[in-house]
């Protein structure tokens, strides 16, 4: 019952402690809540992406992954998913509150 709940826990702190890695070494970009946030959302929305991807592709007919390479490949997508998506997220957040101002 409270499984879902921790891996939604896990997968905030996860992607926000990447999310602030990830701002801290830009350049441009501050460590901000508003920045962290953008970067959490868009997070989800890439692993989201890259899951329904990656299975549509590696999975059989039953949407299972049926080889160790096929689950080690789809956690590496994940974290590719994560990392592009909250990236873009942030990246966009950027232009559109500079050109808002």
């Amino acid at each position: 019952m409270l499984l879902p709940l921790f891996g939604f826990v896990f997968g905030v702190v996860a992607s926000s402690l990447l999310g602030a890695a990830v701002i801290a070494l830009h350049p441009r970009w501050k460590l901000t809540f508003v920045n962290i946030a953008y970067f959490v959302a868009g997070a989800f929305a890439g692993v989201i992406g890259s899951s329904l991807l990656y299975t549509r592709v590696f999975a059989d007919a039953n949407h299972q992954l049926q080889s160790t390479a096929a689950v080690l490949g789809f956690l590496a997508t994940l974290g590719a998913g994560a990392l592009l998506g909250g990236t873009l997220a942030v990246y966009t957040g950027q232009r559109l509150g500079s050109r808002a101002a």
